[in-house]
This record gives structure tokens, C-alpha cells and sequence, in this order.
């Protein structure tokens, strides 16, 4: 496994054991489950290593799969679902999924915009009680580890481009 690689699967364990608190502790707030595609709608941009990642989950695919994935992305426009999901609104690349997908469902902290929350319309409807410790404070950890990991790897700023753009490219 590359370098970059394996310093990228080391972010996306970071993300992974950040929400999986979140997730316990609010589990009646959060309305994602497997057939869950609300937050697939929408045209998420990643970068170029989360791309490469993709591809990567894409080449092991099983062949009707990986073909009906390019094919979906080959012809994606920004109003139709993520390429990957399949029909019953499951990621067929769930285990190579960028850091957006791992984090989406939990109330979202930006460092741009430090004093506002989003979610998916579905969850934490009503929900007064968030727990900043849990919530804000793991993702301002992500977010540093974001920018050591593309210091330690010499990255420059990266061309972030939609999820079909990334797996249409070299197809």
C-alpha cells in the first residue's frame, strides 16, 4: 500500500471512531441506514487522494458493478444520485467511500464557518441537547489532521472534483 495511501486509511479511521460516539449517543436523532440515499443526492466534491481511493474500491468491484458504476458516471449530471449508490440506495463502494460520506448524518462543523451546524434534513429534528465535545472538537480534530496529511505528503492544493469525475477519469 502507498504511503498516501495508507495516510489517508489512517484520516479515515480518525473520522470513523469520531462519529461512531455521535452515532451511539444519538442514534434515535439520526435516520441514516442502509437504503438511506438522502445525502447521495447531492454533488459532494473530494479530492484527488479520496478519488484515487475510489477508483482503487472500483477496480476490485465485481465486473457488473465496476461497469455500471463507470457507465453511471460517465453520464452523471449534478442532479442525479452518486453513481455508486446502486439501486436499493446502497454504496456499492461503502469501504472506500471518501471522508464527506463517513461524516454526513452527524450535526457538520466547518472551520470556515465555526459557529454553525448542518445535518441532513432527516436527523436531529427537535434535538436540543448537542454535546460540543463530541461534535465539534473531533472535527476540528479532523480538519488538522486534513492539512498535516497533505503537509506530511507534499500535496498541493487539490483539485476537488465530484465523486463520477474522479471514476469517469482513465475509464
Amino acid at each position: 500500500m502507498s504511503r498516501a495511501r495508507q495516510r489517508l486509511r489512517v484520516h479515515l479511521e480518525l473520522i470513523d471512531a469520531g462519529v461512531a460516539p455521535v452515532v451511539a449517543r444519538y442514534r434515535e436523532q439520526i435516520q441514516c441506514r442502509a437504503g438511506c440515499s438522502e445525502c447521495c443526492q447531492q454533488s459532494f466534491r473530494v479530492s484527488e487522494l479520496e478519488g484515487m481511493l475510489l477508483r482503487e474500491g472500483l477496480a476490485e468491484a465485481p465486473e457488473d458493478v465496476r461497469a455500471d458504476v463507470l457507465a453511471r458516471a460517465r453520464t452523471y449530471a449534478p442532479a442525479q444520485a452518486c453513481p455508486v449508490l446502486s439501486k436499493d440506495g446502497e454504496c456499492r463502494l461503502y469501504e472506500h467511500r471518501p471522508r464527506i460520506c463517513r461524516k454526513y448524518g452527524i450535526p457538520l462543523w466547518h472551520p470556515e464557518r465555526p459557529h454553525e451546524l448542518k445535518t441532513c434534513r432527516l436527523n436531529f429534528r427537535g434535538a436540543v441537547d448537542l454535546a460540543a465535545d463530541l461534535i465539534v472538537e473531533p472535527q476540528a480534530g479532523w480538519a488538522e489532521d486534513w492539512i498535516a496529511l497533505r503537509e506530511q505528503l507534499g500535496l498541493p492544493a487539490q483539485e476537488n472534483r465530484t465523486i463520477a469525475a474522479w471514476l469517469a477519469e482513465d475509464s
